[in-house]
C-alpha cells in the first residue's frame, strides 16, 4: 500500500531536479546549486524552514538545554512521514561486536530495510545518523532510509551506534567500522553484495562515515561516500570564518541568523561531551577529517552542504580538498535550507530530492 505522507505538492522534488543549476568554484570545483520548488527570490530561506523559525523563536517549539542528554533524546523528532510504496520491509537484528582485539565486547542493535522483490546480491548503503555523537534514533531516518532503499533498489541498514558522553569517542566510531565486519560475515543472508558498499551520514554521522573510511584505507570495501552537510572541521571558529559568507534578506534576517549561529553555537560544547573536554582531539582526522594527510584514500564522495548552515564554509572547502587530492567529488548545495532538513522526509521536499539523488549514485556501484 502506498504510503504517501508529503505535506508539499508531489511535483516540487521534480521541479527541484530540473532547476539545479552548476557553478564553478575558484579552485575549478564544479558546485550544484539545488533550488527550492516555490520560491525564486535569492537568499530567501525555503519557506517550510522560514515558518518553522518563526515558531522556534516565538516559544511555541521548546528545545532542551543542550547538556541535558536525557531531556534531548526524549524530545519529539521532526515532523516525518513515510513516502515510498509501501513495499519496504524493515527488520532488526542484534549484532554481537567483539572489537579487534577480542574486548569491548557489547550488542548493537541493526535496523534494516529492504525492498520487495530485491535483485539480490544488492548493493549495500550503511547509513550513521547525525545528532552531535550524543543523540539521534531511528526515528528520525526511518521514512528517508525506506524511500532511498525502494528508489536505490539496495539493502539501507542503520547501525544504533552507541552515544556520548556515556560512550566517548571512538565508541560510536568502532560500532560503524564493525558493522561493517558484520555485513561482511552475513552478506549472503542479507542479500547484499559487499563489492557495492557505500557509506553514509549526515552532521556528526558524516564525520563516523569519513572516520569508517579513513579506518578502511587501503582495503577497497568502501565503493561510495555520501554525505549530507558532515562535521568535517569541529575545531575552533576559524579566523577567516564570517556572516557575510551567509547573505540573506533583510527581511528575514533574524530568522536566517538564527539557523547559522543553531550550529556554530554547539562547536564548543562537542569536546566536552565527545573527547573527555579534550579540545585537541576534536582535530584528530577519525574525527574531523578536513585534517586527513591523505585523502587519496576516499572513494567518489558526494558531499552535501546547506544555503543556512554554519558548517556550509567546511563542507564545500572540504569538496575541494577531496578534488585536489584526486578525488572524484560530487558537491551540492540545497538552497534555502538549513542544518538537518534530511530529518524531514515527506515535510521537506529537499530531502526527497536528496533520495533520489543519493539512489542515482547508489545504482552506479
Amino acid at each position: 500500500m502506498a504510503k504517501d505522507g508529503r505535506t508539499y505538492d508531489a511535483s516540487f522534488a521534480d521541479i527541484i531536479a530540473a532547476g539545479t543549476r552548476i557553478v564553478v568554484l575558484d579552485d575549478g570545483t564544479e558546485l550544484e546549486l539545488r533550488p527550492m520548488p516555490d520560491e525564486e527570490r535569492e537568499h530567501a530561506l525555503d519557506p517550510r524552514v522560514y515558518e518553522l523559525t518563526q515558531k522556534r523563536l516565538s516559544g511555541a517549539f521548546v528545545t532542551p538545554a543542550g547538556v541535558d542528554f536525557e531531556a534531548m533524546r526524549k524530545r519529539p523528532n521532526k515532523e516525518n512521514h513515510d513516502i515510498d510504496s509501501g513495499g519496504v520491509t524493515e527488520t532488526v537484528e542484534t549484532m554481537h561486536l567483539t572489537g579487534l582485539d577480542g574486548g569491548d565486547v557489547r550488542d548493537i542493535e541493526l535496523y534494516v530495510f529492504t525492498p520487495e522483490e530485491l535483485a539480490a546480491p544488492a548493493p549495500v548503503v550503511a547509513f550513521y545518523h547525525g545528532g552531535g555523537f550524543t543523540v539521534g534514533n531511528i526515528g528520525m531516518y526511518r521514512p528517508a532510509l525506506r524511500y532511498l532503499a525502494e528508489q536505490a533498489g539496495c539493502v539501507v541498514v542503520f547501525p544504533d551506534y552507541r552515544l556520548a558522553p556515556e560512550h566517548p569517542f571512538p565508541a560510536g566510531l568502532n560500532d560503524c567500522d564493525e558493522t561493517l565486519d558484520y555485513l561482511v560475515e552475513h552478506a549472503e543472508r542479507l542479500g547484499i553484495d559487499m563489492s557495492r558498499l557505500a557509506v553514509a551520514g549526515d552532521s556528526a554521522g558524516g564525520s563516523l562515515a569519513n572516520g569508517v573510511v579513513q579506518l578502511r584505507a587501503g582495503s577497497g570495501l568502501v565503493k561510495l561516500v555520501m554525505e549530507m552537510y558532515p562535521a568535517v572541521d569541529s575545531g575552533p571558529v576559524p579566523p577567516e570564518w564570517s556572516y557575510d559568507m551567509y547573505p540573506w534578506l533583510p527581511e528575514q534576517a533574524v530568522e536566517a541568523k538564527s539557523r547559522v549561529d543553531r550550529i556554530k553555537a554547539s562547536v564548543d560544547d562537542l569536546s566536552a561531551v565527545y573527547t573527555a573536554g579534550d579540545a585537541q582531539k576534536m582535530l584528530d582526522p577519525l574525527i574531523s577529517a578536513a585534517y586527513c594527510e591523505d585523502l587519496s584514500v576516499f572513494p567518489r564522495t558526494v558531499v552535501v552542504s546547506s544555503e543556512f548552515d554554519y558548517l556550509r564554509y567546511q563542507n564545500e572547502k572540504f569538496a575541494q580538498q577531496l578534488r585536489a587530492a584526486g578525488v572524484e567529488v560530487r558537491a551540492i548545495r540545497y538552497l534555502g535550507c538549513d542544518h538537518g532538513f534530511f530529518e524531514a522526509c515527506g515535510v521537506m521536499p529537499q530531502a526527497e530530492d536528496l533520495c533520489r539523488v543519493m539512489a542515482a549514485e547508489v545504482r552506479k556501484l
